[in-house]
């Protein structure tokens, strides 16, 4: 059965395949951006790994988190938060990731965050987006 880092993993892939979102921001694997990236960047972390209604079918949530830089007056850099966020959307919505020994079914759009303050890097907001997926065991 498909555990979380390989959810994760199938979800980076498929993030870091495509091109545009490449050229808008970086992107890393986890809950985190690594301290040394710079500024914009996604991260992509699968959690809550649950069992669904039914024999064989289990639910997971995947959470996208855009960082980015505020502008010079100390509000959020939303122009840069919708693009990413727009492409994030076109990537990932009703796509279905490739997963070994298992059925996914097409990725469901979820919530949306506002910008919220970072408390650990200074100067930066992030806004985070969830998407649902459903697959089946096999």
């Amino acid at each position: 059965m498909p555990n979380i880092n390989d959810i994760t993993t199938s979800v980076y892939r498929l993030l870091k395949a495509d091109e545009t979102l490449d050229g808008l921001c970086a992107v890393y694997k986890g809950s985190k951006r690594p301290n040394c990236a710079s500024n914009p960047s996604v991260t992509v972390e699968a959690k809550r790994l649950d069992p669904g209604e039914g024999e064989g079918i289990w639910m997971c949530d995947i959470v996208t988190t855009i960082f980015a830089d505020n502008l010079a007056n100390g509000i959020p850099d939303h122009e840069h938060l919708d693009m990413i966020a727009s492409r994030l959307y076109l990537v990932l919505e009703d796509a279905v990731i490739s997963l070994e020994n298992a059925h996914a079914l097409p990725l469901i759009r979820g919530d949306i965050s506002g910008p919220l303050w970072n408390t650990t890097h200074e100067g930066e907001t992030s806004q985070e987006s969830t998407f649902g997926l459903l697959f089946i065991k096999y």
